[in-house]
């Protein structure tokens, strides 16, 4: 690869992207919200062409010469994320129309390959290590749309004659996390000594450091099979108790967890591991950095 495009540039997993094009000297056309609060956070490198776009203009773009002999494009944009507008049925199906937008902007700017970010939501509740031959069956209107936009943008790219890769994420986190995911609110108060409710902790989960999810969609842009569906996670499944004592002891060591304060719901996930043995086989690619490598990063970051 010599230069790339993506979607989804200030997120976590495209700023983690971005940084391995950086090192492998890629070129990267970055496609961002022109009002996005999270542009600073993009490197400063000549390497990077920033294209003022969100996700509803994507069909107005044309191929300009600066995005034109692009090989691999990345989609990773995806609006409404948080937790009730991942319910909401109406703006998830929204990001139907976007995915097929930058299917097609892909084969537009002369792409040879598209590369989607699916999630394990397309698979809903599971009690097995999850796959590419996992049943899928999405519960809510975000896994039910990325299962949907994952399938129609593979309609897509064998009508235009694109590879077509998708990936399904188990569970991200790094420096550059959204406010208010478990991890970093936990860490947050274990600094402040400040009670937080949690659950009983006690289901499987599986966590990827942002630096691994960026470098397994570099390899998968180099290597990834046309046609494939790999699952992206560290592949070690352990109670989120365990996460959670683990930060605990690199934070505040006497601060107190309150298990057990907030029941589990109905559609709570009780096992979330994935089954990475495929994507390593094809790509090479493996988990290098331990859950407890990654805390310490996060807490010596200026971001928590």
């Amino acid at each position: 690869m010599k230069k790339v495009a993506l979607t989804g540039a200030t997120s976590m997993l495209g700023l983690a992207f971005i940084e391995q094009c950086i090192l492998n000297k890629i070129k990267v056309i970055a496609f961002v919200r022109p009002d996005s609060s999270r542009l600073f956070r993009l490197p400063n490198s000549d390497l990077i062409t920033i294209v003022n776009c969100s996700l509803d203009k994507l069909s107005d773009l044309n191929s300009e010469n600066e995005l034109y002999d692009t090989e691999v494009f990345y989609h990773f944009g995806w609006s409404h994320t948080d937790k009730h507008g991942r319910l909401d049925c109406y703006n998830q199906l929204q990001n139907i129309q976007f995915t097929i937008d930058a299917v097609r902007l892909a084969k537009k700017i002369g792409c040879k390959k598209f590369i989607g970010a699916g999630s394990q939501a397309e698979y809903g509740r599971t009690i097995t290590r999850i796959s590419c031959t996992t049943p899928v069956n999405p519960e809510n209107a975000y896994g039910i749309s990325k299962y949907a936009a994952g399938k129609l943008a593979e309609i897509e790219c064998k009508k235009f004659g694109l590879e077509y890769v998708w990936v399904r994420i188990v569970s991200m986190y790094g420096i550059n996390d959204l406010e208010h995911t478990l991890i970093t609110d936990f860490i947050t108060h274990c600094k402040g000594n400040r009670h937080l409710p949690l659950g009983p902790c006690n289901h499987i989960w599986d966590y990827l450091f942002e630096d691994d999810a960026g470098k397994a969609f570099y390899a998968i842009g180099k290597k990834g099979v046309n046609g494939k569906v790999y699952c992206l996670g560290s592949g070690t499944g352990r109670k989120l108790k365990e996460y959670l004592e683990e930060i605990r002891n690199l934070v505040n060591p006497l601060y107190n967890l309150h298990y057990g304060e907030i029941p589990y719901s109905d559609h709570s996930l009780s096992y979330l591991c994935a089954d990475i043995s495929e994507l390593t086989q094809d790509t090479g690619w493996q988990p290098e950095i331990p859950f407890e490598e990654g805390i310490k990063k996060i807490i010596a970051s200026s971001f928590i």
